[in-house]
């Protein structure tokens, strides 16, 4: 009875900070099921570091014992709570990158920038009450009845359980110790891979040489995510889901007919940012369009709204460590990313800001209109696109394309306003909007992006370029907008754009030349786009 008091009575501190902080939470942020999850998951931990006290045969010992874990798991809570309040993801190897990223003055930023009231509130709380129950701990009675060697079997069984259920039910994802190690591991396993691109920002281009002579041009190129041509207003579409881009639509070159490698964002990407397409990719040439940038003299930026680490997200990475600077503002995986494109805005505008006098060639990376689809714009925009209907409940399909049309009107608007900033301070420019891959949104037992079932809308892309008045007078660039195009010739487009030349450059592969020479658009390893669909 003594034993049980004492592990009620020490459970019951635990639970109150679990209960409480839990509450916090879904008062702040959308609730999803994995807060219950974590809920579960904090009362199995704390339940396992009390079981852990009944191992010490000495009070003293298992006093010792107690107050470190109590100050150990209300340290993990207040992290966990304050880092959920802030991204609404869990700790990851994402968020240990962009933490070791980032200097003095960018961690200062990040704190002005995303801490408010509720997250102070929040922290002054917890240690509050964390240093109330340590002086009652302090002064707590750890002596118990039952000796060790008459319910040690229970309590070895007891942690086994725990332990098994955890894993089993992989309800140990959201154990902060655990993520915070697990994360450190797969950073340093996952970093090492990186350095042969970090520590090789040139590549091996032979005879690179810029053909500018204009002074501190600014190029940039916005790659998008899941986005299909057949919802945008710019091309065609009924509903008003650019209308920024629209009133511009006249300083924009919109090409018609493009497509993407690729269905999904790591293949496409390797393939329109280096030298490997369909024809070279069994010789693996290496390169990449930053470290041909980077060659020719210009400053390079790599600015994301997607977490650097991962299993989808790590290959795009490695090309982005090329870049001179780079700044991910986000570590949730894809569907689970609430931080809106716009955070990257006043990132573009401080480096256009930049009085150095080198070119400069900034890749944007949004999260565009990936799933989860209402993630991806603000509240301001949930009212815009609402399906009507009077007499019976609106279809999944309806729902779907709803949010969707939102996130691409969000896109419009981030589109717009980096043009805007770009046209501000830069007099010798040029914006290129590309997206890595379409989405299938009609059909929705195909709904999304995947090659094992890929359709035309999962390929069919917006791709459009704007410049400005000098650069529209001084380049070359030539424009079909019917003609057909396949994005793993993009690096020898961006070359164009930017004005390199190198051995490696072939401008017959680029959709700005002249000299441009079609040919099959091979999709699905060795089947025709243009005769599938």
């Amino acid at each position: 009875m003594k034993d049980l008091q004492f592990f009620r009575k020490l459970f019951s501190y635990y639970f109150i900070l679990i209960f409480t902080t839990t509450l916090y939470t879904i008062l702040f942020c959308q609730f999803e099921i994995e807060i219950a999850f974590n809920f579960i998951e904090n009362c199995l931990f704390a339940f396992l570091l009390i079981t852990l006290s009944f191992f010490f045969k000495k009070a003293n010992y298992r006093k010792l014992y107690g107050l470190f874990s109590f100050v150990f798991f209300s340290t993990s809570i207040l992290f966990e709570s304050v880092y959920y309040l802030l991204f609404q993801v869990f700790f990851s190897a994402s968020s240990i990158f962009v933490l070791l990223d980032s200097n003095f003055n960018e961690s200062l930023d990040f704190i002005n920038f995303y801490i408010e009231y509720k997250e102070i509130f929040l922290i002054i709380s917890i240690i509050i009450y964390s240093f109330y129950i340590f002086k009652i701990l302090n002064n707590y009675n750890y002596e118990i009845s039952t000796p060790l060697k008459k319910k040690g079997f229970i309590y070895i069984l007891t942690i086994v359980l725990i332990l098994t259920y955890l894993k089993v039910s992989k309800n140990i994802i959201y154990n902060f110790p655990y993520l915070f190690s697990k994360s450190f591991i797969e950073y340093y396993q996952t970093s090492s891979s990186f350095d042969n691109y970090s520590s090789n920002s040139i590549g091996s281009f032979t005879n690179v040489k810029s053909i500018s002579n204009n002074d501190n041009p600014v190029y940039v190129l916005i790659l998008g995510e899941s986005t299909v041509r057949s919802h945008m207003q710019l091309y065609g579409y009924e509903r008003s889901t650019t209308p920024f881009l629209n009133q511009i639509s006249k300083e924009l070159l919109v090409f018609s007919d493009v497509i993407s490698p690729h269905t999904l964002t790591v293949e496409s990407i390797n393939k329109m940012l280096t030298l490997t397409n369909y024809e070279s990719e069994d010789n693996k040439p290496s390169g990449s369009i930053l470290q041909l940038a980077n060659a020719a003299g210009y400053n390079t930026y790599w600015l994301s709204n997607q977490r650097p680490i991962g299993i989808f997200e790590s290959l795009v990475t490695k090309i982005a460590l090329s870049a001179s600077e780079t700044s991910f503002v986000s570590t949730a995986y894809g569907q689970h990313n609430r931080t809106l494109d716009q955070t990257l805005i006043p990132k573009i505008r401080k480096v256009l800001k930049e009085s150095n006098k080198f070119p400069k060639f900034i890749v944007v990376h949004l999260m565009g209109a990936h799933f989860k689809y209402e993630n991806r714009y603000p509240d301001s925009m949930k009212t815009a696109f609402k399906s009507i209907e009077s007499d019976r409940i609106l279809t999944q399909k309806q729902l779907i394309q709803d949010e969707y049309d939102r996130a691409i009107l969000n896109t419009d608007y981030v589109i717009t306003e980096i043009i805007k900033s770009v046209k501000k301070y830069a007099k010798h420019s040029a914006v290129l909007y590309v997206s890595d891959h379409g989405e299938e949104l009609d059909d929705l037992e195909r709904l999304g992006h995947n090659e094992d079932f890929a359709t035309k809308s999962m390929y069919d892309i917006p791709f459009f370029l704007w410049q400005s008045e000098a650069y529209k007078n001084d380049s070359v660039l030539f424009f079909d907008p019917n003609r057909k195009y396949m994005t793993d010739d993009l690096f020898h487009s961006l070359a164009e754009i930017l004005e390199i030349n190198a051995n490696e450059v072939d401008f017959t592969r680029s959709i700005f030349s002249k000299y441009f020479q079609s040919r099959p658009r091979v999709i699905l390893n060795n089947q025709d786009y243009d005769i599938k669909f």
